[in-house]
């Protein structure tokens, strides 16, 4: 127990000055990275989890769960096999389509959480075999479009 107590002490020190907002996102991160992390870890090989692999078929972020650096949270409002999205829950503003914001991750970037915008979205996944049907969709639609049925936001079934 006494060292376990000392890891935590120098693991605290490592987050001295920074905001608790700040801290939580980095922790999130941590998790989802111990997550594909070998046992016992290794430092080396679990810093080559940083390198986007994009050869590797994995849940991105199986924890569905993010702070936003305001504070907020976000939803988990669906994936597919290279995207996840989520959507900011607002304390003040109401539950009105035109406030909604949202973020995604990719099996590209899976410890990034970005602000889905349609220069995000392609800068993100320049150079990957998803960009042409990307570029296809982003011509037609809208990158926050939605199916009207389903409420469902149409980048899903890209």
């Amino acid at each position: 127990m006494q060292n376990e107590e000392q890891r935590l002490r120098e693991i605290l020190k490592k987050f001295n000055g920074l905001d608790k907002i700040k801290a939580y996102d980095l922790t999130h991160k941590i998790e989802t990275l111990l997550f594909y992390a070998s046992n016992p870890i290794d430092a080396d090989s679990a810093a080559q989890l940083l390198v986007p692999n994009t050869t590797v078929d994995y849940d991105i972020d199986p924890f569905h769960f993010t702070i936003l650096p305001n504070g907020n949270f976000c939803e988990f409002e669906g994936s597919n096999n290279w995207l996840h999205l989520y959507k900011e829950n607002k304390r003040i503003l109401p539950n009105w389509a035109i406030f909604d914001t949202y973020y995604f991750k990719t099996k590209y970037a899976p410890l990034e959480l970005i602000k889905l915008t349609k220069k995000n979205l392609l800068e993100n996944i320049h150079g990957t075999d998803k960009e042409p049907e990307i570029l296809m969709f982003l011509k037609k639609n809208s990158v926050t479009k939605k199916d009207i049925v389903t409420d469902k936001l149409l980048l899903l079934d890209v």
